[in-house]
């Protein structure tokens, strides 16, 4: 448990990209958390990340790290299938933890974190940190609001250009890192639930290999339980996007994540192509700009999740906020993928479990 006074003594267990790009950063500025000790199996990695970040104590093994006794919360940033055995030892050693998304590669593992951390008495939080986008954040209260009136539909592209050279080789494996359905679809798969509070129970799925990846490209479709139908199209191979659209009986609300002025809703009674409808859209950017450049300042609004995420993390440790996405909704997203990693495989719709 975190000592009296002073910060939160961080562990960190995974060094790679997205710990120093993202976590560490993020981290840091929200002034909680002193990074107190890293572990990694690769040396380099493990030197690149204490020496940026200054980190005094490094292992090579987890359990080292865990066995020092010298953190107080643990951040889980290495590749995906140790997530399990990783998040399972955090949680008997009695340490908070911060687990990067997807959850785990099989359903078995996932119950097993659950069930772990069900009388562990710490916190935990799982990194979906789409949730913590300004825009998610307004897309969310909007909904709430029903200003869109009953939803029909969902409609979601998370697209990158991981095809070049250079990519990240782990992902080419379904086995190792999940491809990109589970590895890219979770994030918003993750926000179908958390944007209209409801869970998807049936998806239907197709994918394509390339010469890098088992699961390149996949498109879906799905069932969700408040009567609403969602499809997705995800990809390593193209150019970058990350959009969700939900459309209500009173209108539509598109979220397009990678834009400062990516919120636009369009009431049913409008075109959206109108001269109406293009002068709001232009008003709409010229009142969002000034907070844009703000954004940009600061990382932007992608830059921006990772650092309300460590801050919410930061008042569930020293506050005692109830984590916002816990294992139960890591579970939740990594079920819907492996539903659809099912579906490609025998042609058929699946259920999810």
């Amino acid at each position: 448990m975190k000592r009296q006074g002073g910060p939160v003594r961080l562990g960190i267990v995974g060094c790679g990209r997205a710990a120093r790009e993202h976590h560490l950063p993020a981290a840091l500025s929200c002034r909680s958390f002193e990074l107190a000790a890293a572990a990694d199996t690769d040396p380099t990695r493990l030197a690149l990340a204490a020496d940026q970040f200054g980190i005094p104590r490094r292992f090579f093994t987890h359990r080292e790290l865990l066995e020092a006794g010298e953190v107080d919360a643990v951040l889980v940033a290495a590749s995906t299938p140790s997530h399990a055995e990783i998040g399972l030892d955090v949680l008997r050693a009695g340490k908070h933890m911060l687990m990067e998304k997807p959850l785990a590669l099989t359903a078995g593992d996932c119950d097993g974190l659950v069930r772990a951390a069900d009388g562990a008495g710490v916190k935990v939080l799982v990194a979906h940190n789409s949730r913590w986008h300004s825009l998610v954040v307004q897309a969310r209260r909007i909904i709430q609001e029903g200003s869109l009136g009953p939803v029909r539909a969902v409609r979601s592209t998370y697209t990158h250009a991981r095809h070049a050279p250079g990519a990240r080789a782990r992902h080419a494996r379904q086995e190792m890192d999940g491809g990109v359905t589970i590895n890219d679809g979770v994030h918003h798969f993750d926000l179908w639930r958390f944007l209209l509070d409801t869970e998807i129970t049936q998806v239907r799925c197709d994918s394509i290999a390339s010469a890098a990846y088992d699961d390149d490209t996949s498109t879906l479709s799905a069932r969700l339980a408040n009567g609403a139908l969602a499809s997705a199209v995800l990809s390593f191979s193209t150019s970058a996007a990350s959009e969700v659209e939900i459309f209500g009986e009173r209108g539509s609300l598109l979220l397009s994540l990678y834009r400062f002025d990516g919120l636009r809703f369009v009431p049913h009674t409008t075109y959206p192509g109108s001269l109406s409808s293009r002068l709001r859209q232009a008003s709409g950017f010229l009142r969002a700009l000034p907070a844009g450049f703000a954004a940009l300042r600061h990382g932007g609004g992608f830059g921006g999740t990772y650092k309300a995420m460590w801050r919410h993390f930061a008042a569930c440790l020293l506050r005692g906020e109830t984590p916002a996405c816990t294992l139960r909704d890591g579970r939740a997203a990594v079920a819907v993928a492996l539903a659809c990693v099912e579906s490609a495989r025998s042609g058929k719709a699946a259920p999810v479990a």
